[in-house]
């Protein structure tokens, strides 16, 4: 069994808008959420140009559905999800951007807290060496010369 991709419902609502304030009867809606395409159309990142910081965005969502080799995602009906780029594109945004960051953050050395490797590190602790002892300066003398 893998993680069933659902839709996801956002809640909206201007409680506390500067024109609707705290009443209790203020304009509220559920709205469906965007899969990462549509959500890339949607903030200009689809058709973003070389040199446009949201182009650089995007490609490297590219990079990451290029190199997806296997995950445990399912339909809503509990279908497995195939794994390929056209896939990645149509699961949540939320989702797809989740696990993109994650990928970036672990290719620049990120490592689980429960990982071997996390509980053999002193992650910056004090060093085993002993401390070089550390004496009081003695007072500073005043100065001696005289000021134009």
């Amino acid at each position: 069994m893998g993680y069933r991709k659902t839709i996801r419902r956002i809640q909206v609502s201007l409680k506390g808008h500067q024109t609707y304030g705290l009443d209790a009867d203020v304009p509220e809606a559920v709205v469906r959420g965007k899969n990462l395409q549509e959500y890339l159309v949607l903030m200009g990142y689809a058709d973003a140009e070389d040199g446009d910081e949201r182009a650089g965005i995007r490609r490297q969502l590219e990079e990451f559905a290029d190199s997806l080799i296997s995950w445990n995602l399912e339909a809503e009906d509990g279908t497995p999800l195939p794994c390929n780029r056209e896939n990645f594109f149509q699961i949540d945004n939320d989702l797809a951007l989740a696990l993109a960051t994650d990928w970036v953050e672990r290719l620049g050395g990120k490592v689980d807290s429960d990982s071997p490797l996390a509980s053999s590190s002193p992650s910056g602790g004090p060093s085993q060496v002993e401390s070089i002892p550390m004496e009081a300066l003695s007072s500073l003398q005043p100065p001696t010369a005289v000021p134009a």
